[in-house]
């Protein structure tokens, strides 16, 4: 895949489609904005495993207005959401299915994976697929929660397995055939401050509730409030000071998640 110069008319915002901007994830995807504007301009195909509400695969629909698009999720829940959401792009299919059991139909040029990995016990097995499932010089964008020594009640609400360890994740993506064009840390100092909150909420929320996580794992990605997109919007440039802050320490390990731009290599 060559780069050539995306026009004007297709540079869209991220924040154009958002109608879940809570901190934590805001911060998260003007990152990823950042990672798609380094992606050739002609993606023909992407999936996205454990989309969620669907902001960024609709982003990515209109970045990338050629390329068809999967979105697959093990949630009937979510799907019932997608499928309200994707209904005005064609070109956007909804799965639903275990990514790690099913039968896959095709190779893609980009896979994203966000919040994924750390629910799913036998994760090496997930980088294995997902490197079978790109084609040769394709893209992998991936984040996960970042350090064990920051493990907290919100990862126990959301059924999380582990957060990842910088040198555990190299390991891992150099193992599956991947070259890491970057690794940053995302979240601070969002995440710094809103800790004793989060921990308040999620402790109150773990009150009396036993559920196995793969109940907790399929309401994860769903259960931010839907607001209008005008609101939305609002609220995301309200954080624009503590993205630049973000954006200066990205390469640190202030921030409380990882974020991964990988590309498979290709045969020798």
């Amino acid at each position: 895949m060559k780069n050539r110069p995306i026009p004007e008319a297709r540079k869209a915002a991220i924040i154009d489609t958002l109608v879940t901007p809570a901190p934590r994830y805001l911060m998260r995807l003007v990152l990823i904005e950042q990672f798609v504007e380094r992606l050739p301009s002609n993606i023909q195909s992407f999936l996205e495993i454990g989309p969620g509400m669907g902001d960024l695969s609709l982003y990515l629909g209109r970045r990338f207005p050629e390329a068809r698009g999967v979105l697959l999720d093990f949630s009937s829940d979510c799907i019932d959401i997608l499928r309200q959401r994707t209904s005005g792009n064609p070109r956007l299919q909804l799965r639903t299915g275990d990514f790690m059991t099913m039968s896959h139909e095709g190779n893609y040029d980009l896979i994203i994976a966000c919040e994924v990995f750390e629910h799913i016990d036998d994760d090496k097995t997930a980088f294995r697929i997902v490197s079978g499932l790109l084609n040769p010089g394709g893209y992998f964008i991936f984040s996960a929660p970042a350090f064990m020594r920051k493990w907290q009640r919100a990862d126990e609400y959301a059924g999380h397995y582990r957060r990842y360890e910088r040198a555990e994740l190299i390991e891992k993506f150099t193992l599956h055939g991947f070259r890491i064009d970057a690794m940053w840390s995302f979240g601070f100092p969002v995440t710094e401050l809103l800790y004793p909150v989060r921990q308040l909420y999620y402790g109150l929320s773990l009150r009396g509730k036993k559920l196995s996580k793969e109940d907790s794992t399929k309401r994860s990605g769903i259960e931010r409030p839907l607001i209008g997109k005008n609101s939305a919007r609002f609220l995301a440039n309200l954080l624009r000071p503590f993205y630049f802050l973000q954006n200066r320490v990205k390469n640190t390990n202030l921030g409380d998640g990882f974020l991964v731009l990988a590309q498979k290599v290709r045969p020798a």
